[in-house]
């Protein structure tokens, strides 16, 4: 072999492992480390009816969490009636029992006369069973669902949506508790 030829090897190898050991360095010690993403674990109550829910702010979420517990907070609830079916969830439970069930889970009664608050809007939608438009069986199976949306002004900050199976109100104060519970968990503890 050529003198000149072990040289140029010799060379490319040190420049390798140079490369790489300043790459190495860099990544361990300068470079930011990536956020890792908290999972939040499911709470037994989730498992009980079909839940959706979805984190649209999770630092204004954070912050609206003092606000819940100074009780700064507003109630805006109604209902979503069956349009083909009879409907009958205004006569099965009023608005003010719903309320309650949510200061109940809550641990704290709303302030009066506040310039900022927390707002809860709640829906309480009766499963509309002869509804053709519906496209599958399951969705004929339970009573009715209960969406709540919590807000911060304008701002949309958690929404939890969840079904209840037979027109109980144990069940829909159940149902409302687990709410309150998931929006509590999705805190995170900074």
């Amino acid at each position: 072999m050529r003198q000149s030829l072990i040289v140029n090897n010799f060379f490319t190898l040190a420049s390798i492992i140079i490369i790489s050991v300043t790459i190495t360095l860099y990544t361990k010690y300068f470079s930011d480390p990536e956020p890792t993403k908290e999972i939040v674990t499911p709470l037994a109550c989730q498992d009980e009816s079909f839940f959706t829910l979805k984190v649209f702010n999770q630092k204004l979420l954070n912050e609206s969490m003092k606000a819940l517990n100074k009780g700064f907070y507003k109630l805006d609830g109604g209902y979503i009636k069956a349009q083909y079916s009879d409907s009958i969830i205004e006569e099965f439970i009023k608005l003010d029992e719903v309320n309650n069930y949510y200061i109940k889970a809550i641990s704290k009664s709303p302030k009066d006369d506040i310039s900022k608050y927390l707002t809860i809007n709640y829906e309480l939608i009766e499963n509309d069973r002869k509804d053709p438009n519906k496209k599958s069986k399951d969705c004929k199976l339970c009573s009715g669902s209960i969406q709540t949306s919590f807000r911060a002004g304008n701002v949309e900050i958690f929404r939890y949506y969840t079904d209840f199976l037979i027109f109980n109100k144990k069940e829909i104060e159940s149902r409302i508790d687990c709410t309150i519970k998931v929006y509590k968990n999705h805190v995170k503890k900074l």
